[in-house]
This record gives structure tokens, C-alpha cells and sequence, in this order.
């Protein structure tokens, strides 16, 4: 299967899923796309149980594989490589199926590894005497993705037969999932027999696919009355501007009786519980149910709340397990919080044959979510790679290179949500721009020529802490060029360059009631066929946007993102008397030089002065045309922000800079 891995591909998956197909970086091979990599933190913040479920009152048949398949199970497989074996999960996992370490051994079978016929394969258990029992469980742990790839599915059940495997009957399809799941099934259809077996199935559709892993699997009489909170579908950072707030989310009937009817809690802090009594309901045993309760939460101040939520009077009668009732939460409630724009990251190359028959989908997606427009809630930038071969993307360069370090991107095309690897659908996108955002963040930009300076305000509407830097990214709306080994001809959204380098603006401290502004500047440099590594631009100012974003460097999460408004103040006239006005170096340490090109002999004038509006230097002069230079003497400035007045012949541009000893 070696040579095969350089021409064959693994798809992507999730159940947030915009399918296809990827090239990666790691020798020219084809790797197959982790299915869920590092989560945006507040993705990942709405609340569920991890409470150990109790299994019943009486476990029946329990087997963790510690010491292998048990002696009495039994296989049918038509696989080369035996079917289903026994391990630790890396001895059991392959390239392209890698499990998950679940902290102890397992059994599993590895259809990628052996890509050999695994089209109807069996683990079966050895015969156990049902016939005293009428209502019985099961629960174990798994691990399979359900996955397509190249037309066929595989598929996974867990069954049980009573004539010894002539013929078998299915309880349940085991769900697939992105890492370990539980399963857990009603068996009472197995009962009263005392010849009943249990099977694990897997199918590979007849193609290349992943395979089945199993864990901790059990026999148990439930419990008649058995529900727990599962979760909360509340942030755990949230604002008094949107309160008050609807207590929702769901509840699980791990019992073996249905719920027709329960008493809802909730309790903030210890207190009086709120309760709302649901009838009518049909909850049948592992069945979840989504429930809102009737009461909002309206917290009357900032500060952090401890939330409880439970269920009782479960059919009037009481719940027999109480050691998974009870989801607690810990909610913080500050003064806002604000809508927030998702940043959508795309690695991509115009030598990836995959990158092209996603990216016309792609852009719709875009389009539809009127990225880069003045208002919008997504922004976007692609960085274009030097891999697969030949790797001569032209755009390529090394600030787009540490953008792919920093998420460790190993395949494209990828895109990252905000500093979530999450596959891409609408469904993603809204999931991400759900999560409220503690940072308001606002930008403008303007030039003179290729001239280049933009401004940012950013509020703290939270704690931020002091990770946290400011990017300011300068892409292309459009461009073409005559690389394209995969076919494409126009790239959008093309990153050329960071006003501030590729570790950004360190932003220092940030605290919640505080606003925060940052100014930089950068001279573009145009040119119609830039070389690879270059941050040349191929057509310039007028075809150029800039997308800033607050991020929390410690752990890759976008906190606010924003598309940068072009202001036109003055330009338009300035324009009229000089192609370009520039200051540097910005900063400045002894002398700052003001360079100006004229169309003709004209009246320049600076004015300077520094952050409280005092006027520290002035200067006017007549200047030829073409290109001209002002020093200015910076040498006995208090190091700090300095703003600077550029007249000609009455029309004026202002600058930033910046003067640190």
C-alpha cells in the first residue's frame, strides 16, 4: 500500500461537513485530514454533562480487552489480516485511522491499514442465558467515523442472534463521531432467550475506508427512572445587553421506562430553585429531549454565577440514579458583549489540483456572507502555499508560511474559522459567529499613492488578557497571473503582507472598560509579475483591502475580527498635486524624513504635534517638483505618538508617527 498512498486521497469529514479532497505538505503524500484539530475555545464553551453515567442496578456482562479478545468470542471475516485485533490504540491505528488513546486497550478493526476486504466482518461474544431478563441495556465505546470515500460508505451495527449466526437481527446502526463516543442500546429484544449472542459488524462498502475501534462494553439492567441534564446551550462568558437569558438545552432518559412527564429545575448560585413541570412529553429510553424552560435568567449585575440545572418528578416519581442529575455551570456576566466577525483563513495553492474544485464553491460561500464588505460578519484572506509540486505559487511568501505554522496546516485547501480548524459549511460559520465577542474592534485605511496607513480602535468588553496581538493584513481583491498548474485563473482575497510583520501588534494588557488604538503605516511596492517570496503587490492601492483581527496568541483564538473602511478624506485632492506622501522610519529615533513627490512646484507646509495637541514643530517650504525630502528633528521629542500635517498648496494629509529612543 506505499506507492498507493502518493495517488490516493482520504476525504475530510465532520458532522459539520463541506466535503473534499486535500493535497498535503508531507512528502508529496496524501495525508488524510485530522477530522476535528484544535477548537476555537468559546466553540467548545457551551456547557455538557462529563458525568460518569451509573450503568444500573445490575451489570449483566462487562469487558474492557485489557487482556485481549476474550476466549469464546469469535470471528467471521474474509480480511487478510484476520479482522478485529486486540491492543493499544497506536498498535491498532494506522496512518490515516489514528485512534485516539481511550487510556486503556481495546479491539478494533483497521480497514485502511489492511485495505483488504472488509465488507461484512463480525466480532461476536460468546453465548450468554437472557431468559430471566425482560428489559436489558447496553453500552460500550466507540470509535468510527462513517465515512465516504471514492463512492463507497462504510457502516458499523451492533447486532444479536439466537441460532448461533445463521441469521442475525440488528438493535442498533453505531453512530459515527469524530473521536470516542458512547453507544447506548435498548436490548430487550434479546431477552428471554438463553442462547444469545452479540455481534459488532463493520462494512467498508468495498472500498478503502477507516474502520471500527471498541471499548468498554457492558450488559446491564437500567434503571426505570434515569435522566440527566446533557447539556447547556449557553456561552460561559455572556452580557448584560442581551439578557435576560432563555435556560435551554438538553436531557437524556438513560432509563428503561419512558418519561411522559418532569419537573425542570434551575437554581443560580444555590438559590430557590425555579421549576417548570413538562407533560405531554414521550422521552423513550436513550432518547434526548430539548427543553426550554419557561422562566428566563436575569442576572442583576455583572460577576460570576454558579448555574443548576435538573430534573425531577420523573412520571411523578422520583430518579433512581442521582449521581448524573445535575449539570453545573459556571457563568461569568459582564457588561457586553459584542456580535462577532468570524476571520476566515484559507490555505490554498494554484498548484492543487483540490484547490480548484473548491475554491468556485468556496467563494460562493464567501459571497453569500458579503465577506470583505463594509458591515459584514466574516472576513477574508487566503495565504497561497509552494506545495504540491512544482510549488511556484507566485503569491507565495513567508508571512502567508508562518500563518500555516502557526495552525500547523499540513494539507490544502484548509480554512480556519477564527482559529478554529472546523470543516467548512454555513452551519460552521453561523456556529462560529454565534459566539459572542468581549472586543469591539473598528479600522480605516487611506493612502497617498503606495503609501499605506491605517488606524485601530479596539474596546475591551472583557478581561483579554496580555497575550494578545493586533494583525493588519494588506491582501488583493483579485488577481491573475500565468502559474496555475491547477487550472485556476483569478485568486481573490490574496494576502500580500502585515503592516506589522507576521507576530503582529502587541497589544499589552488588556482590560475590560478599556479602548486600545494602534497606527501603522507601510510603502507597497507594485509590480506586474512579483517573484515568489516576494510581498509585491500586482496591481496595487486601488484593487487592495486590509483585514485586521485581536488574537490571543497563547491559544490561537481570533477574538474579533474587522474589515478596515478606505476613507477618502483628502486624497482624492492631494492627489491632484503629489503621486505619494510618506514619513519614515516610523518609528523614529533621531530625525524623521517627510518625502513627498510633486506634479509641480508647490507650497508645502508640516505642522506637528504630539498626542494632547501641542504643536512641537513647524516647517514650510517651496519645493520643486518630483521627489522631495523634509527632515524633521526628533531628537529632543518625548518618546510617544506624534501626528503630522502635510499642506500642499492647501490641501492636507496627516501622518502618524511614532518616536521611541
Amino acid at each position: 500500500m506505499g506507492s498507493q498512498l502518493s495517488f490516493k486521497y482520504k476525504e475530510r469529514f465532520s458532522q459539520l461537513t463541506h466535503e473534499f479532497y486535500k493535497c498535503f505538505l508531507v512528502n508529496f503524500h496524501f495525508q488524510k485530514h485530522k477530522c476535528m484539530k484544535k477548537l476555537l475555545l468559546s466553540l467548545t464553551a457551551l456547557f455538557a454533562a462529563t458525568t460518569a453515567f451509573a450503568q444500573g442496578q445490575s451489570t449483566i456482562y462487562s469487558e474492557n480487552f485489557n487482556n485481549g479478545i476474550p476466549s469464546g468470542w469469535t470471528q467471521v471475516t474474509n480480511a487478510t489480516d484476520g479482522g478485529f485485533q486486540a491492543g493499544s490504540a497506536s498498535s491498532v491505528s494506522s496512518q490515516y485511522f489514528t485512534i485516539s488513546d481511550p487510556g486503556s486497550n481495546i479491539v478494533a478493526t483497521n480497514d485502511d491499514d489492511c485495505n483488504c476486504n472488509k465488507a461484512d466482518e463480525y466480532l461476536i461474544t460468546d453465548t450468554m442465558d437472557l431468559s430471566n431478563y425482560s428489559t436489558l441495556h447496553a453500552t460500550f465505546k466507540s470509535f468510527f467515523y462513517g465515512a465516504t470515500y471514492s463512492g463507497a460508505t462504510e457502516a458499523a451495527e451492533f447486532l444479536y442472534t439466537t441460532n448461533g449466526g445463521s441469521s442475525w437481527t440488528s438493535l442498533a446502526d453505531i453512530d459515527p463521531a469524530a473521536d470516542w463516543t458512547s453507544q447506548w442500546i435498548d436490548i430487550s429484544a434479546a431477552c428471554g432467550n438463553s442462547n444469545v449472542q452479540f455481534a459488532f459488524n463493520y462494512q467498508d462498502g468495498g472500498g478503502w475506508l477507516y474502520g471500527l475501534g471498541i471499548d468498554d462494553f457492558a450488559i446491564f439492567a437500567p434503571y426505570n427512572f434515569d435522566v440527566a441534564v446533557e447539556s447547556l446551550d449557553m456561552f460561559s462568558t455572556v452580557g448584560l445587553n442581551n439578557a435576560p437569558f432563555t435556560i435551554e438545552g438538553t436531557i437524556k432518559n438513560y432509563g428503561g421506562t419512558t418519561i411522559s412527564s418532569l419537573t425542570l429545575n434551575y437554581s443560580v448560585n444555590g438559590g430557590t430553585a425555579v421549576t417548570d413541570n413538562l407533560t405531554g412529553l414521550s422521552i423513550a429510553p436513550y432518547a434526548t429531549y430539548t427543553f426550554s424552560h419557561n422562566t428566563n435568567w436575569n442576572p442583576g449585575s455583572t460577576g460570576n454565577y454558579t448555574l443548576d440545572i435538573w430534573a425531577s418528578a420523573l412520571n411523578g416519581g422520583n430518579d433512581q440514579n442521582n449521581g448524573n442529575d445535575t449539570l453545573s455551570a459556571a457563568i461569568e456576566v459582564v457588561t457586553a458583549t459584542a456580535d462577532r466577525v468570524v476571520l476566515a483563513e484559507e490555505f490554498t495553492s494554484s498548484t492543487c489540483a483540490p484547490c480548484a474544485s473548491f475554491n468556485p464553491g468556496y467563494k460562493q460561500l464567501l459571497d453569500a456572507n458579503d465577506a470583505n464588505t463594509s458591515g459584514t460578519q466574516l472576513v477574508s484572506v487566503k495565504y497561497q502555499m509552494n506545495w504540491p509540486s512544482p510549488g511556484n505559487d507566485p503569491a507565495y511568501n513567508s508571512e502567508g508560511a508562518a500563518r500555516r505554522t502557526l495552525y500547523s496546516i499540513s494539507g490544502v485547501p484548509d480554512v480556519v474559522y477564527s482559529g478554529a480548524n472546523i470543516a467548512t459549511s454555513q452551519g460552521a460559520i453561523d456556529a462560529v459567529m454565534g459566539i459572542p465577542a468581549l472586543a469591539e474592534l473598528e479600522a480605516e485605511w487611506s493612502n497617498t499613492g503606495t503609501y499605506i496607513q491605517c488606524d485601530v480602535t479596539a474596546e475591551a468588553l472583557g478581561n483579554l488578557g496580555s497575550n494578545v496581538s493586533l494583525h493588519m493584513a494588506m491582501i488583493e481583491k483579485e488577481i491573475s497571473h500565468n502559474v496555475q498548474t491547477n487550472g485556476e485563473t483569478t485568486f481573490y482575497h490574496v494576502f500580500r503582507k502585515f503592516m506589522d510583520g507576521s507576530n503582529g501588534h502587541a497589544m499589552g494588557t488588556m482590560t475590560a472598560g478599556n479602548t486600545y488604538t494602534h497606527y501603522a503605516n507601510s510603502t507597497i511596492t507594485v509590480n506586474s509579475a512579483p517573484a515568489q517570496g516576494s510581498f509585491d503587490f500586482w496591481v496595487g492601492a486601488n484593487n487592495m483591502d486590509i483585514i485586521v483581527w485581536l488574537q490571543d496568541m497563547s491559544n490561537g483564538e481570533v477574538l474579533q475580527a474587522a474589515y478596515a473602511e478606505y476613507t477618502t478624506s483628502g486624497v482624492d485632492e492631494m492627489e491632484n498635486f503629489a503621486k505619494y506622501i510618506a514619513i519614515y522610519p516610523n518609528p523614529a529615533n533621531e530625525v524623521a524624513g517627510v518625502e513627498v513627490e510633486l506634479m509641480d512646484r508647490s507650497e508645502v507646509a508640516i505642522n506637528m504635534v504630539n498626542a494632547m495637541g501641542q504643536t512641537v514643530l513647524v516647517d514650510a517650504q517651496t519645493l520643486d517638483a518630483g521627489v522631495q525630502k523634509i527632515n524633521l528633528n526628533t531628537e529632543n521629542l518625548s518618546a510617544g505618538l506624534y501626528f503630522v500635517n502635510v499642506n500642499v498648496n492647501g490641501v492636507s494629509k496627516t501622518l502618524r508617527l511614532n518616536v521611541a529612543h
